[in-house]
């Protein structure tokens, strides 16, 4: 039986285009400069962060899950480190076209580790903990392992930048099973 999708109500819908755009002028707010931020200043709310958001999607080998991955990730550090917020939008299938998840919310921090630096690219490996909102038929824990390898690419002035990540979320066979939850995502950061 297919589940049942709900839209979310408007007070949530409303919450959510609020946070958005919150996040969208996020240096300016932390610096209290909103809306008068200098076309030449770096939008960053601290010298050695980056707010990345972007868009991505669920996969299990080779196989699209069919829901849609929202991440808002702040790198701190010279991006040594990240706390991410992941909203999987909608219900995931497995490879059998079995229900697998319904949408939740998922929380990530790990510590970054730059393996290559080519100008105007780079490459990073992460590990770290993720905080899953549900378990499902992917993970019986709330509580997994996070890994990353990301590139990112340097878009030129102002700290912009393009970042390329693949991430895996497993409980490493604690509580079986184990089937993990993989996405890839694409962000862009300032």
């Amino acid at each position: 039986m297919a589940p049942i999708h709900r839209p979310l109500p408007v007070h949530s819908r409303s919450l959510l285009c609020a946070l958005a755009l919150a996040l969208i002028d996020l240096p300016a707010l932390l610096s209290g400069d909103a809306g008068t931020a200098r076309a030449d200043e770096p939008v960053s709310p601290c010298s050695r962060c980056n707010l990345l958001v972007g868009i991505g999607a669920t996969y299990r080998f080779f196989a699209w899950m069919d829901s849609a991955v929202v991440p808002v990730t702040l790198e701190l550090d010279e991006s040594r480190w990240e706390v991410g917020a992941f909203r999987m939008t909608s219900a995931q299938r497995y490879l059998d076209n079995a229900h697998a998840t319904d949408p939740y919310w998922a929380f990530t921090a790990m510590r970054r580790w730059q393996v290559v630096h080519r100008a105007p690219w780079r490459l990073y490996l992460g590990f770290g903990a993720n905080y899953r909102t549900e378990t499902d038929y992917l993970e019986t824990t709330r509580w997994n392992f996070a890994y990353l390898v990301a590139a990112r690419f340097d878009l030129g002035s102002r700290d912009r930048l393009l970042e390329f990540g693949i991430r895996h979320w497993s409980n490493a066979w604690i509580r079986p099973p184990n089937r993990g939850q993989d996405l890839i995502t694409l962000s862009y950061g300032f």
